[in-house]
């Protein structure tokens, strides 16, 4: 009995696969065998209106990140409203941009060649010119004629008082051929006037300019350092001793130059 039961079991289990696999067949026919035709219809799409889905798409799933940044939002148009801010930026001191002070100090002739430079017996420069009588002298920076004189030696002296940045200074022009006109103690001058022209008048060796600048104020009696001439030149030689070379102190001096 035991040996019939198997085999009903596997009666029916093969009818079973039989029936499967007809109606495998019959769907494989239907597909592949058919001979209809077919046709694809194509249906309008608006390309803006998908860009515009899809946009929203991705916002949409943004918008699972919101838990975890919290961002400031800002849209185009309020970019476009703000307007812009006058903000000083920091210069640095090193910077190639950096504005430079106005220039102070100029050479005292259009034409000059160095012949001596300061020691501690002569803390000045002399200077000369192929023009010779002809060239004009003028002051080294605006001031105040302070001094018109004559040494003892005969040498046409103009002395000028400068007031820069709160600090007094007298440059002294020595041996001029004749003064300007017009000249008086007390007036104002720039560095485009005239003072007089170059000479060899008192003791000197030839024509040429002796040019000295200090940090006092000649004749004044309040200054202690340069009240008299007796103090200006003793002044002159500590200063030097402390690395003061006048009108090189203040700018860089040529040995030659074509031009203030």
């Amino acid at each position: 009995m035991r040996k019939v039961r198997t085999l009903k079991q596997y009666t029916a289990l093969l009818l079973s696969f039989i029936l499967i696999v007809s109606a495998i067949s019959i769907n494989i026919r239907d597909v592949f065998a058919t001979n209809d035709p077919y046709e694809i219809n194509y249906e309008y799409v608006n390309i803006k209106d998908m860009a515009a889905a899809n946009v929203a798409n991705k916002e949409d799933n943004s918008s699972l990140l919101d838990g975890l940044f919290s961002f400031e939002e800002t849209t185009l148009t309020e970019v476009e409203m703000k307007q812009p801010s006058s903000v000083e930026l920091p210069v640095k001191k090193d910077s190639a941009a950096l504005v430079t002070d106005r220039q102070v100090w100029y050479l005292p002739t259009e034409v000059g060649r160095v012949t001596q430079s300061p020691n501690y017996w002569h803390v000045a420069l002399d200077i000369t010119s192929y023009r010779g009588t002809a060239e004009v002298i003028h002051p080294v920076a605006n001031g105040v004629i302070s001094g018109i004189y004559t040494d003892s030696a005969g040498a046409l002296i103009v002395t000028v008082l400068h007031n820069i940045n709160g600090q007094k200074y007298t440059s002294q022009y020595v041996h001029l051929s004749r003064y300007a006109e017009g000249l008086y103690v007390g007036k104002q001058v720039t560095i485009n006037d005239a003072l007089g022209q170059m000479g060899t008048t008192g003791n000197s060796t030839g024509v040429h300019l002796h040019l000295a600048v200090l940090d006092c104020a000649l004749f004044d009696p309040n200054d202690n350092n340069c009240r008299d001439l007796g103090a200006w030149y003793r002044y002159d030689k500590i200063r030097f001793q402390q690395g003061y070379i006048g009108l090189g102190t203040m700018m860089k001096v040529p040995g030659e130059w074509y031009s203030r």
